[in-house]
């Protein structure tokens, strides 16, 4: 079955709400967790995956003795990848489901919102992918976790990349909202420190979902600057790169620097030929590093669902979320609000990727970032990143 297909049928799952199996291998009363992604719209493909990895850890969980001794049983909603419909998937999963515990969210604007109904609800709710700084500062509150980078992290390290290939003159394409705004403060803060000489000489602005780039890309070729920080994010940069290599712009800029998870298994097998070679790009995970038993078997349980022996970067989202709050569960020894919190709170816990420590001060998991530089391979028929560097979060979260 192909990729296409087995996330067709995953969709229809989700949609129909349970997702987990075994939830009654173990006794007592199950453990009731609720997941919010989008399942239908422009983003169902990357929520798709991370509901993915949702489902396979949530059935690792429960083949190896539920949590506590309890069975898990998980209802994921569709947040369609808007705030409105992410207000309502949670709110829904709150108030009909009866979930326990909240995970997910996709976009920023997702996360904040689904944050809100956490707030109001007084239900704690891990965010997966959404990195809006705004969630752990101005909006913080104590229901919000988060393993996901935050934007200062994605900002910081993408101005390490651009400090140590020496450009000075830096032209930024950012998309029109929340994570473009916070991304560029993130990623001004961190360049100023490693370089003050260093200088954003012309933004622009994409909104969300635009389809025509012609006229971002041309201002940008028309700047004088010698390196450019984009956020196009995941799928959109698909028809970004297919129109900026149709007027040369990768051959014109020196050195290009993409956050957003363009660098991801997918979109480089999506472009083919068409992924510019040399840029820098990030992932949430890259399939062939790090070479250690903890993402080993994560990766082989992902083969094993999808019969992909090359697969996908998001399923890592939906996954890792779980892992934290199925380990601050078993810290607290029980299921009440206030004691996983206090159990969250510094908590290190043993991740697909390794040891991650959520912060008591803003619940921001020191999540750090893998970018690479695009190359062609000998070895496979597509793209890779070559090399891999993971930047470490401590010392950017903020």
């Amino acid at each position: 079955m192909s990729m296409k297909s087995k996330l067709s049928l995953l969709g229809m799952t989700a949609i129909a709400l349970v997702m987990a199996t075994g939830a009654h291998a173990q006794e007592g009363e199950p453990i009731r967790i609720g997941a919010a992604y989008p399942l239908t719209g422009p983003a169902a493909t990357n929520g798709l995956l991370a509901a993915l990895g949702h489902e396979m850890i949530i059935d690792k969980i429960n083949a190896e003795g539920g949590i506590l001794g309890r069975p898990v049983e998980s209802f994921t909603r569709d947040s369609k990848g808007t705030p409105a419909d992410a207000t309502s998937a949670a709110r829904d999963l709150i108030t009909l489901d009866n979930a326990d515990f909240i995970v997910g969210g996709f976009t920023s604007g997702e996360g904040l919102a689904i944050s809100e109904v956490a707030l109001q609800e007084e239900v704690i709710y891990i965010a997966a992918s959404p990195k809006t700084i705004q969630m752990s500062e101005d909006n913080f509150h104590k229901y919000m976790f988060r393993t996901a980078a935050n934007t200062n992290t994605e900002g910081g390290s993408a101005a390490i990349i651009m400090n140590d290939l020496g450009v000075k003159r830096i032209c930024t394409m950012l998309l029109d909202y929340s994570y473009g705004h916070d991304l560029l403060k993130g990623f001004k803060a961190h360049l100023e420190e490693l370089d003050p000489e260093a200088e954003i000489v012309t933004e622009v602005w994409p909104a969300l979902n635009v389809s025509d780039y012609t006229p971002y890309i041309t201002e940008v070729m028309n700047s004088d600057c010698t390196g450019v920080f984009s956020g196009i994010w995941g799928g959109l940069f698909v028809p970004f790169a297919k129109q900026a290599a149709s007027f040369g712009f990768f051959d014109q800029k020196e050195h290009f620097v993409a956050a957003g998870e363009p660098g991801s298994q997918e979109i480089i097998e999506e472009l083919g030929d068409d992924m510019p070679t040399g840029i820098w790009a990030n992932s949430y995970e890259v399939w062939y590093y790090p070479d250690t038993e903890a993402h080993n078997k994560y990766l082989e349980e992902l083969r094993q669902r999808l019969d992909n022996p090359y697969p996908p970067s998001w399923p890592i989202t939906g996954y890792m979320a779980v892992q934290a709050l199925a380990a601050g569960i078993e810290a607290a020894g029980n299921t009440d609000t206030d004691a996983v919190i206090d159990a969250l709170e510094g908590l290190t816990y043993e991740s697909a990727i390794g040891p991650q420590t959520i912060r008591e001060s803003d619940h921001q998991a020191n999540r750090g970032q893998y970018w690479g530089q695009i190359a062609e391979s000998d070895e496979y028929n597509f793209k890779i990143l070559d090399p891999v560097r993971y930047i470490e979060a401590d010392d950017i979260m903020d």
